[in-house]
């Protein structure tokens, strides 16, 4: 979907490590991307938040050991493409990950979205993301807010922070594509949030918004002081 948003844009990076250890890539991380001149030409050309997540640990996962995810937000999708095109930025992207597939999305227009404030006692973060091709966005949009919002006040219950629906933003000029929707959840409970994700009468109704079975995995606030922003 090439249609111009209006909002910031969100961008996803998951990817397999090449360091042997997730604190060797913390090391890594924390060098390159997340060293201060990292951070600052991110920046500059239009990085507002960057967030790294690992597998976490639940049957509900999905995600391999060795993966990483990074979340980041952005004013718009052009400073994502110039910061990518920069050869410094690709060569150190070479020397964290194996294979990673970047993805950028735009806020769905006409989604239920909510933004709670965790509670003082709840300081885990854990991120669910449900990603699957759709038909019409329009109706994968429509069955997402219904069923989310008669679930809401289970979730809440359970410990969910945000609840946001996006949809894929391919680059001007790219090949077209099945469209996308990503589903992107945080939560401050791990327990709460399985017993959420295992609640068919909430989640089952959510599958005709696919036109396959998605990709569903679940995340934690990946372990050790990564550069953050």
């Amino acid at each position: 979907m090439s249609a111009p948003t209006d909002g910031p844009v969100l961008l996803t990076v998951r990817g397999t490590i090449i360091p042997s250890t997730l604190e060797a890539g913390r090391v890594l991380h924390n060098e390159t991307a997340g060293s201060a001149p990292g951070i600052a030409a991110a920046r500059a050309l239009g990085d507002l938040s960057h967030k790294v997540y690992s597998p976490a640990a639940s049957k509900l996962s999905g995600a391999k050991s060795g993966e990483l995810l990074f979340i980041d937000r952005w004013v718009d999708a052009m400073g994502i493409m110039n910061f990518f095109s920069n050869a410094h930025v690709q060569e150190q992207g070479g020397r964290m990950f194996s294979a990673r597939t970047p993805t950028v999305w735009m806020s769905a227009r006409g989604s239920f979205s909510v933004h709670l404030p965790a509670p003082a006692a709840k300081t885990a973060r854990h991120v669910g993301m449900v990603r699957g091709t759709i038909g019409s966005p329009e109706k994968a949009i429509e069955i997402f807010a219904a069923a989310d919002r008669a679930a809401l006040p289970d979730a809440r219950r359970r410990g969910l922070c945000s609840h946001e629906i996006f949809i894929r933003l391919d680059p001007p000029g790219a090949p077209a594509a099945p469209l996308e929707l990503l589903g992107l959840d945080v939560w401050c409970d791990l327990e709460g949030m399985t017993e959420h994700y295992n609640d068919q009468k909430h989640m089952a109704p959510l599958s005709g918004a696919f036109t396959g079975r998605p990709d569903a995995t679940v995340w934690d606030q990946a372990p050790g002081n990564w550069s953050e922003w």
